[in-house]
């Protein structure tokens, strides 16, 4: 006979008593049955849907929409787990990704898949997966993931290259004055130098080197440190704004030097290819390329094999009177810089603004070309803060901008709108229309909700002046911008408190024809209001969390001494990427400046970090127009909890972890092979990371 407390326990099963099942009085007890039955029960709704139909589905999902489908059910866990079906959704939805490029090389599509998710909610939600000290230096750049850092202990000084996003456990050591003796033997003779790092990518490293003999002369040092190669030298005529960009065929670099007609100085490039070491003949100057802050008016990058060129900017003089600013796009085959092979974005693709929007806070600027993870669609995004028109205070808001030259645009692929969770795909249309102002005569054009983003304005609180401000970006796979802000209360006199601020949209569950919607009396739906109808209101998300005063967290008060180091006074310096940051703070008592770390890959690692427990971001409910709509912890937990969307209280956003190992993804890195030629010392060799010398100085929040 059946054991009835076995057949209670199985899953998806409907029990049933063959011949007689005998009930009791009312006093509750149940006679033993003769036989029972166990008839299988199918799954519920959409998890009975075949493989096929859910294939079908998934193409109207993005990636984090499918990866909380999978944690929904372990019906569903397939969409995560299978090769082939996740093989599909990186092709077709994060192509453009490091993932999708390590999945092709290793076949581990599903991995990928889950990568790309989980950096998508620790960015959104403000909950990093490793944060650490991984340096002591003087000065550093952050580039494509490699640290650059430069420690002097005079007469010593030393270049170290850290690549931070494959987890390396050893970085590379350039003795500087070896180096500079063998590019540039008449330097020797000066005892005052300055060596800069410019740029960093695909090995080859550029450098700018200054010294006097008596008259000061600039040059340009580009090298290849694993290889100990000094791929090329160039003495330069001028330093004015220089830059460098690169890929493993091609180099440029760029001065704002030029001076041209008008009176005004302009940007000259100066290319050169790494195959044959050839410098071309011919530069390239930029004379419509208005704006000279790199990262706030203007931007350079190197895209695939284009070099890019934008600026926001269309005239050096200030007008008072009407003006439509446009943005200015250009690009170049990296193998033929001439002006006949260049492609300009036409001003109607490039219309940026209308003065009568309002007056704009420039020390707020954000400028930057970003590629689409999905598509490799290349887009503009620019942050303004601005006063707009009919508004009593600031806003700060994220445009975006998709780069079109001519009427195909620049990179094929899949060009699909975004898609509202729950609602049909965005149609793909144009993003702006060409309206005419009926009071004052002036042609402007309406923006699509989907490529503006609200920030944060003077009606909410906490404010963050600029100067507390440290880092801003914004991500716009992710719907979100980063913050990096000082959150002291007692004003300047209290110790510095740095912490991560995100501001994240979703879609409403509801369909998006594309269209601007026309009222009840004929006129066109304000911009803002539509952007309301179709978001849900930013989530804003801190971390690390409060201290509760009442109940301190030692862990808590670790991590904070690791982003706000006692000892470190002075200004702070930080970059950014799609998926990590690292700022230097302050000068300690030796003068160095300490580089943190903070990243979102769940892959990231540091050797020798910790592992207590974890902490995620704090879910701020912001006071708005004096309203304090209150304060909630948002956790996604450990495990499948990280994707819910409950509001937790009390610690819920700091716990301890489950009993198994770290996901597969994170691994020793592989120690790196040290060879040295002949009995000669090398200016480059291979070390054991600094970081590793800081013991207790880094932790991992992966689970």
């Amino acid at each position: 006979m059946c054991n009835p407390s076995s057949i209670s326990s199985m899953p998806n099963s409907t029990t049933y008593c063959h011949d007689d099942i005998t009930a009791s009085s009312h006093s509750g007890s149940m006679l033993t049955s003769r036989s029972l039955l166990v008839i299988p029960q199918s799954p519920p709704g959409i998890q009975r849907l075949p493989y096929e139909i859910m294939a079908y589905i998934t193409n109207y999902l993005d990636i984090d929409e499918v990866f909380i489908l999978a944690l929904c059910s372990s019906h569903f866990q397939y969409l995560v787990r299978e090769e082939r079906f996740c093989k599909t959704l990186i092709n077709t939805k994060a192509s453009h990704t490091i993932e999708a490029r390590e999945a092709q090389q290793s076949g581990l599509f599903a991995r990928a898949l889950r990568r790309v998710a989980k950096r998508h909610q620790a960015i959104s939600q403000a909950s990093p997966y490793v944060v650490g000290i991984v340096g002591v230096a003087d000065s550093y750049e952050y580039v494509h993931g490699m640290l650059c850092y430069i420690v002097e202990d005079r007469p010593q000084r030393w270049l170290r290259i850290l690549d931070l996003h494959r987890s390396a456990s050893n970085e590379l050591v350039v003795d500087i004055p070896a180096l500079i003796r063998e590019a540039v033997p008449r330097s020797a003779k000066s005892r005052k130098y300055k060596f800069r790092v410019l740029y960093h990518a695909d090995g080859i490293t550029s450098c700018l080197f200054s010294f006097a003999l008596p008259n000061t002369e600039n040059w340009l040092l580009i090298f290849q440190a694993e290889e100990k190669e000094i791929v090329a030298k160039m003495r330069l005529e001028s330093t004015a704004k220089i830059f460098v960009r690169n890929n493993h065929k091609f180099l440029y670099f760029g001065t704002h030097s030029d001076e041209g007609a008008d009176g005004f100085r302009k940007w000259v490039l100066t290319g050169f290819r790494i195959e044959d070491r050839h410098w071309f003949p011919h530069k390239m100057h930029l004379t419509n390329v208005v704006g000279n802050d790199i990262g706030t008016t203007v931007c350079f990058e190197i895209i695939d094999d284009h070099f890019y060129g934008l600026s926001n900017q269309t005239d050096y003089e200030i007008r008072e009177t009407d003006w439509v600013s446009y943005y200015h796009c250009f690009r170049f085959p990296l193998h033929t810089p001439d002006r006949k092979n260049t492609q300009t974005m036409d001003k109607d693709d490039g219309w940026r603004r209308q003065h009568a929007e309002g007056p704009i806070d420039d020390r707020w600027g954000l400028l930057k070309l970003e590629k689409d993870e999905a598509s490799g669609t290349i887009n503009i995004i620019e942050s303004r803060k601005e006063w707009l028109a009919g508004k009593s205070g600031s806003r700060r808001t994220f445009y975006m901008t998709k780069v079109i030259f001519g009427e195909t645009p620049q990179v094929d692929g899949n060009n699909d709108a975004p898609v509202a969770e729950g609602g049909a795909r965005l149609e793909q249309r144009s993003s702006r229309r060409r309206l005419m102002d009926r009071h004052n005569g002036v042609v402007y054009q309406r923006r699509s909700p989907q490529n503006v983003h609200p920030g944060d304005d003077s009606s909410m609180t906490p404010i963050f002046t600029r100067s507390q401000t440290h880092m801003r970006s914004y991500q716009r796979y992710s719907s979100t911008y980063l913050d990096l802000v000082d959150h002291s209360s007692g004003g300047s006199a209290s110790p510095r408190r740095l912490r991560l601020r995100t501001g994240h949209r979703t879609l409403k569950r509801i369909l998006f024809s594309g269209e601007c919607p026309i009222d009840k009396d004929g006129q066109e739906v304000d911009l803002d209001q539509r952007i309301k109808e179709l978001y849900h209101p930013d989530k804003i998300y801190f971390w690390p969390p409060e201290q509760d005063s009442f109940n301190q967290n030692s862990f808590l008060d670790k991590i904070y001494e690791i982003l706000n180091p006692p000892s470190c006074l002075g200004s702070i310096t930080a970059f950014s990427d799609e998926r990590s940051l690292v700022y230097a703070i302050g000068e300690d008592m030796n003068g160095l400046k300490l580089l943190v770390y903070i990243s979102f890959d769940p892959a990231a690692r540091l050797a020798g970090m910790l592992r207590e427990k974890y902490i995620l971001g704090e879910r701020y409910m912001p006071s708005i127009c004096g309203e304090t709509t209150g304060l909630g912890n948002y956790s996604f937990g450990a495990g499948t909890r990280r994707t819910t969307e409950d509001v937790k209280t009390g610690d819920d956003v700091i716990g301890g972890f489950p009993r198994r190992p770290l996901p597969s993804y994170i691994s020793d890195p592989p120690t790196p092979e040290v060879t040295i030629i002949g009995n000669c010392k090398p200016w480059a060799w291979l070390e054991k990371a600094m970081h590793q010398t800081l013991e207790g100085k880094s932790f991992t929040f992966a689970h």
